[in-house]
């Protein structure tokens, strides 16, 4: 049926009359998939992720924050992680330290990644999942609350929602030489434009370099990615974009900061504090390496003033393998058990989107209907091997105090256990965006359909086992707002979700769907001249069989009976006169584990959910000088707050507040001599004061520092 909607659009498409041989530079809604806002804000006023069609923000009844290419610019953030680090309700787990994923929760739930609208692979265990550099990125949105009625199997906490770069109308060059901190190097490039006189064909190519060590020992942190895309505008009314990015990420010392013991770290040691450099691995050994290849297309078509379609579909491959050496236990506070081990993990997803935008009107109603209907196919494999223990006689204990790392050549442990997993999962979707007068109501809904085969291998009795799951379930999404002249719209929205729990337990088994529900109260504000841009939301969110790090082997999972999640989200986003802008944010978080299943020893009743501070906090400033000798001077200052928080769902381990500070420094060369027109410098210091901090800690040997200090420079240069 997907295929046969394409089919019918592109033959509508060429069956239409030729225009004229130069086009307007925007064809279709939405057409060539750029940002609702281009340009040098902070504050955006609309979305296209929030409901799958071009939305203002005040028309959407859920909070939904935004972070623009300029923002990310200015700040100089080079990964997702860092881009959300001032977004409220927003936490990423590792901070900004491991090379492999950004581990983010929202609104205490891991969110669904979607790129351009389409749900990024996550594989069978979670470790085939794509990284993004944020270079690749025009922007990033956080869809708060369940999206389960547009998306599909989503969190009930939240989407990540991103935008890569495409093809544009006007010329784009651009090159960019960075270094700093840690022998950190980068460079990229962003070249595009019409590649016809007629404009009918746009390209855009966008490139990257980097090789960088990090403030641990022996970690490196090297990747290639090139992102080539073209758009080729059949007439006024059809457009086609195919897209295509490759990126290859390799790391020395595994591809994540060392796990360490709580004695050392968290918790006051008789051996003295662990160093927060220090590496336990084996350089020899540790490596991460991942290659990840997206292959899309994206064919919009206006039928008519009424009604246009859109079909998406993108092929995606990630192919990763990871292998360490970490410690296992303690001998004494200083003395460890290290053991190796490895975890190759491949995913092969084909997904396919169609939707139909309707805009029609029954008596006073408008409507703004979507239909949709999507397909997508996940095939994964994941291996883990048996552990390869060090300990006495044959080895030497590890001391962290004075390490050595002398094992001699390590060979490859065998596999312990294989895991197989298809996925077919089929959704029918429909929104109806109503608005009467100053009243809109949001009505969506969905049905999605699951078939998912789980297939594993266990060295101990060297069989395949074999679990098969068919869930489906109807989601929905129920909305209200009124807007005042003032700019004001207060909303109320009731959702729910559902998401298929893909992966096993420790023990081979496949875990149980969770459903979640929301009810959010929030007021959204946009001023009359759309530089400032606020909300505030307060909501109350449920959800059952909650996945949760395994006590007994933290790179597993297990589910807890229900959690509630209660809490208070603001944000404000502004461009003022004089060259200002600010971002500021807040989050009040209260989760409690309500129920536990039966034999789960990891939640306890009563407890609050772990990686969930209580308390969020972020202010980011930004100046640009507009007159006197030193206009074109901008200057940039954040500092972020992130509550206490539990490591783990029995809340053993208690992680520290902290509050980090970041500087931004910049230079419009041009100001200085017209003949360096294009040409800016930039400085961005992150962790400002070097604060010593503790990200996580997930168990008695899963302990992680912070990032120290680090500094990066800028030079760009666009014609």
């Amino acid at each position: 049926m997907a295929a046969c909607l394409g089919v019918l659009a592109a033959s509508s498409a060429f069956a239409q009359s030729q225009a004229p041989a130069q086009l307007a530079p925007v064809l279709v809604r939405g057409g060539i998939d750029q940002s609702p806002e281009l340009g040098d804000t902070y504050a955006a006023t609309r979305s296209r992720s929030a409901s799958k069609t071009d939305t203002a923000l005040s028309s959407t009844t859920q909070a939904v924050n935004v972070v623009t290419r300029t923002e990310m610019e200015r700040q100089g953030s080079t990964s997702v992680a860092q881009a959300l680090r001032y977004t409220p309700g927003v936490t990423a787990q590792y901070g900004d330290t491991d090379a492999r994923h950004d581990w983010l929760t929202v609104r205490g739930f891991t969110p669904g990644r979607y790129l351009d609208g389409l749900l990024l692979p996550f594989g069978a265990r979670g470790y085939s999942q794509p990284r993004l550099d944020t270079y690749a990125l025009e922007r990033i949105e956080v869809l708060k609350g369940p999206s389960s009625g547009l998306y599909g199997q989503t969190s009930p906490g939240g989407t990540v929602a991103m935008t890569s770069k495409r093809p544009t109308a006007e010329p784009l060059r651009e090159i960019v030489v960075q270094g700093g901190s840690f022998d950190r190097y980068r460079g990229s490039f962003d070249l595009g434009g019409p590649a016809d006189a007629e404009g009918r064909l746009l390209y855009r190519l966008t490139g990257l370099i980097q090789e960088s060590n990090s403030s641990f020992d022996t970690l490196t942190d090297d990747k290639r990615f090139f992102a080539p895309s073209l758009t080729w505008r059949f007439s006024a009314d059809t457009s086609l974009n195919l897209s295509a990015q490759f990126q290859e990420t390799h790391s020395r010392g595994g591809g994540g900061a060392p796990a360490l013991p709580v004695n050392g770290v968290l918790w006051r040691s008789s051996a003295g504090d662990i160093p927060r450099e220090r590496y336990v691995g084996d350089p020899d050994f540790d490596r991460f390496h991942n290659e990840q290849l997206l292959l899309g297309y994206t064919l919009d078509h206006r039928i008519n003033d009424r009604a246009s379609f859109r079909q998406t579909a993108r092929y995606s491959e990630v192919d990763t393998h990871t292998q360490r050496v970490q410690i296992g236990l303690m001998a004494t506070e200083k003395d460890a058990v290290r053991y190796a081990w490895r975890f190759p993990e491949r995913s092969r997803v084909l997904q396919i989107d169609n939707q139909l935008d309707l805009r029609l009107r029954t008596g006073p109603v408008s409507h703004a209907l979507l239909l949709g209907l999507d397909y997508l196919q996940e095939d994964s494999r994941f291996e883990e091997s048996a552990l390869t223990l060090f300990m006495p006689p044959s080895y030497p204990l590890f001391d962290l105090q004075d390490p050595r790392y002398d094992i001699g050549p390590i060979a490859s442990p065998a596999a312990a256990m294989k895991i197989r997993q298809r996925r077919d999962q089929l959704g029918v979707y429909a929104q109806n965006l109503m608005s009467y007068e100053r009243w809109q109501l949001t009505l969506a809904g969905r049905y999605d359909r699951t078939d998912a085969t789980t297939r594993t291998w266990r060295a101990a009795s060297s069989t395949w086992s074999r679990v098969d799951t068919d869930p489906g379930r109807l989601t929905g999404r129920v909305g209200l707002a009124y807007q005042f002249d003032s700019g004001i719209t207060p909303y109320a929205s009731y959702a729910t979700s559902f998401q298929p729990v893909m992966g096993t337990d420790r023990n081979g088994g496949t875990f149980s769907p969770t459903t979640g529900k929301q009810l959010e109260l929030g007021v959204k504000y946009v001023s009359p001249d759309q530089r400032l841009v606020a909300t505030a939301a307060a909501f109350q969110l449920d959800q059952k069989n909650v996945s949760a790090p395994d006590p007994l082997n933290t790179s597993f999972s297990v589910q807890t009976g229900k959690v509630r999640i209660r809490g208070v989200e603001l944000e404000a986003k502004a461009n003022f006169d004089a060259g200002w802008a600010v971002t500021v944010g807040y989050a009040y978080t209260q989760s409690e584990i309500q129920r536990t299943n039966a034999g789960n020893t990891n939640g306890q009743a009563g407890n609050a959910l772990a990686f969930v501070p209580r308390h969020q906090a972020s202010l980011w400033l930004d100046k640009t000088l507009q007159e006197g000798p030193l206009a074109g001077l901008g200057a940039g200052f954040g500092l972020s707050y992130r509550g206490s928080t539990y490591g783990d769902n029995a809340n053993r381990y208690a992680i520290p507040a902290v509050t980090l500070a970041d500087a931004a420094l910049r230079l419009d060369l041009a100001r200085l001599n017209p003949t360096w027109r294009g040409a800016d410098l930039a400085l961005n210091v992150n962790n400002v004061f070097d604060k010593k901090y503790v990200t996580t800690c997930l168990g008695p040997v899963a302990c992680y520092w912070g990032a120290e200090r680090t500094v990066m420079a800028t030079a760009r240069y666009r014609w």
